[in-house]
C-alpha cells in the first residue's frame, strides 16, 4: 500500500499528466492507494478556493481512498516527529507532521512532491512522484 499526499491529490484532479500516469502505475501494480485524515481535510477544506468542484465530487473522490486516522499511536509519534524537528532547529507545518506519523504508524510509503519537508523526518518511507 502508499499513501498519497495531498498535492498527489490535487495534481490527479488538476489532470496533470505525470501525477495520472503515477496513478496508472500504481493500478496495475495493484497497490491499495491510502490517505490519511488530514489530507481529506485538506482536500474539503480546499473546495472554495477550487471553481471546478464542489464538495459532493470532492467526497466522492476521497472515498476511493482507504483513511487512515490521526489516532493516539500516531499523535504520540507525531510528537516525538515534532520535537526530533524542533531540536535540529528543522521544523515543518504540523499537517505534515501528522501525515508523516500516521504514515509511519501504518508501516506506509508516503508519495509526494513535498520531499524537501518530508525526508527531514527519521523512519518516514517517503518518495516523489
Amino acid at each position: 500500500m502508499v499513501c498519497l499526499d495531498s498535492d498527489v491529490l490535487i495534481n490527479f484532479l488538476r489532470k496533470d499528466a505525470k501525477t495520472i500516469l503515477l496513478f496508472g502505475n500504481l493500478k496495475s501494480r495493484k497497490e491499495t492507494l491510502s490517505i490519511t485524515s488530514i489530507n481529506s481535510f485538506e482536500l474539503i477544506k480546499g473546495i472554495s478556493r477550487s471553481s471546478n468542484m464542489n464538495q459532493a465530487q470532492v467526497l466522492k473522490f476521497l472515498s476511493n481512498f482507504k483513511i487512515y486516522d490521526f489516532n493516539f499511536d500516531s499523535s504520540k509519534k507525531a510528537a516525538d516527529i515534532f520535537n526530533d524537528l524542533k531540536s535540529k532547529g528543522e521544523i515543518i507545518e504540523l499537517p505534515d507532521i501528522m501525515i508523516a506519523s500516521i504514515v509511519i504508524a501504518n508501516n506506509e510509503r508516503l508519495i509526494t512532491k513535498n520531499i524537501n519537508h518530508f525526508e527531514r523526518i527519521s523512519g518516514l518511507n517517503v518518495s516523489d512522484i
